[in-house]
């Protein structure tokens, strides 16, 4: 393991708290990949904002509280197309600030993952509708993805997460043939 991302697993695995923690996965849909790839910077800004800005609202209604969390943009998927996507890791629980007090939330549920695919989708369309640079695409989808899973106590999705953070998108160990007009390279099937 790169000797940074070491240093970063061992800092986040320090914060873990003694709870259960959850997995949210905030997906950018194809349709605004064009978007990421033209503006990148700002995009990839206002994904982190949003999301941010999501999380704290829903735990301020919800659990009548405040949260904490991790946020970690991918940009590719396994293939190593454009797929950018939000990995959050959240305990579960809140934080009653009047009280300077930590609260363990529950086990089984953090939030409605539709609902906040649905907020996810109007907030991330508010904010490109008021952004200099950005333009909405023509054809925005109607449903949006987020996905909201229980991931134990959290170290298993830190180790996850800290396998992409210091690298390129094309590792040098899945390059299989270079020439000075093609690459070949292997990847992984999969969801992401």
């Amino acid at each position: 393991m790169h000797q940074t991302t070491s240093n970063w697993l061992a800092k986040q695995t320090d914060k873990l708290l003694p709870v259960h923690y959850y997995m949210v996965t905030f997906t950018l849909p194809y349709q605004f990949r064009g978007l990421a790839r033209q503006h990148p910077k700002a995009m990839y800004q206002l994904m982190f904002q949003v999301t941010s800005n999501l999380l704290k609202g829903f735990a301020s209604r919800e659990n009548k509280g405040d949260l904490g969390f991790t946020s970690v943009l991918h940009t590719h998927n396994r293939k190593r197309e454009l797929h950018p996507h939000l990995h959050i890791i959240v305990p579960s629980g809140r934080y009653d600030v009047a009280k300077k007090q930590w609260h363990k939330g529950d086990n089984n549920y953090l939030f409605n993952a539709f609902s906040l695919a649905k907020v996810w989708r109007a907030k991330m369309i508010d904010a490109i509708n008021h952004s200099a640079e950005l333009t909405l695409p023509n054809d925005i989808p109607k449903k949006w993805v987020v996905d909201c899973r229980k991931v134990g106590f959290g170290l298993s999705s830190l180790q996850y997460l800290s396998r992409y953070l210091y690298r390129g998108v094309l590792p040098d160990k899945d390059i299989i043939k270079l020439t000075d007009e093609n690459v070949t390279f292997r990847y992984k099937e999969g969801g992401t």
